[in-house]
């Protein structure tokens, strides 16, 4: 049940003294609809609304007010991972009715918001050292003729892929990847030597 509803409240500019749910509940609402005109439907209900409440303020420094966008931000990405994950066919209230899935989901809406953007992943892996001989490894005169460019291309395209899977693998399981060394650490290298071991043995990862 909704318990907590503390953070301050705010003045609008009418005079009229806002509630911190009250306005949370409004914004998400407003969110939820832009995104259905992108053809993605969620209708959460009061009590998962108060749940994700909670659980977002209990990570926010600040006020509600102040951090609402960059949460509704988290929010939305973490809805969208929800579906690239489940496929556009699954019915994100029927995945959502399942307890264990809302908690996924409010676990990544939390890590999501406390971490750094998962663009940050693009930057960082152009200036990783292990990125860095990993390329040249897989585009080396050596490598291309025993294989090929095309193979070793498609293996740099998963490795890149595979870096944006962790990166949201890790959200799900209440990681807060906040500063470039947890992401490099934590998701860029550890991918690294997985595929550093395709080409040492020529398997293929799955």
């Amino acid at each position: 049940m909704f318990k907590k509803l503390s953070n301050k409240t705010d003045n609008t500019s009418n005079g009229a003294i806002v509630v911190p749910f009250e306005g949370f509940k409004s914004r998400i609402h407003k969110a939820l609809h832009e995104l259905s005109k992108q053809d993605i439907f969620i209708d959460f209900n009061q009590e998962q609304l108060e749940t994700l409440y909670n659980k977002v303020l209990s990570v926010v420094e600040t006020s509600i007010f102040a951090e609402m966008e960059q949460i509704m931000t988290a929010i939305q990405d973490s809805l969208q991972v929800i579906i690239v994950m489940e496929g556009e066919g699954e019915s994100l209230n029927h995945f959502m009715s399942n307890e264990d899935n809302f908690k996924r989901f409010t676990t990544h809406v939390v890590t999501n918001y406390q971490s750094l953007r998962e663009q940050r992943i693009d930057i960082l892996m152009t200036h990783n050292p292990k990125y860095q001989g990993m390329e040249d490894k897989l585009f080396d005169e050596i490598f291309i003729t025993k294989e090929s460019f095309e193979k070793a291309f498609d293996i740099h395209l998963r490795m890149i892929q595979a870096f944006h899977n962790r990166y949201q693998e890790l959200l799900f399981e209440g990681v807060v990847l906040n500063k470039d060394d947890k992401i490099e650490k934590s998701v860029i290298e550890p991918v690294i030597h997985q595929y550093e071991k395709e080409i040492q043995i020529g398997g293929a990862v799955e």
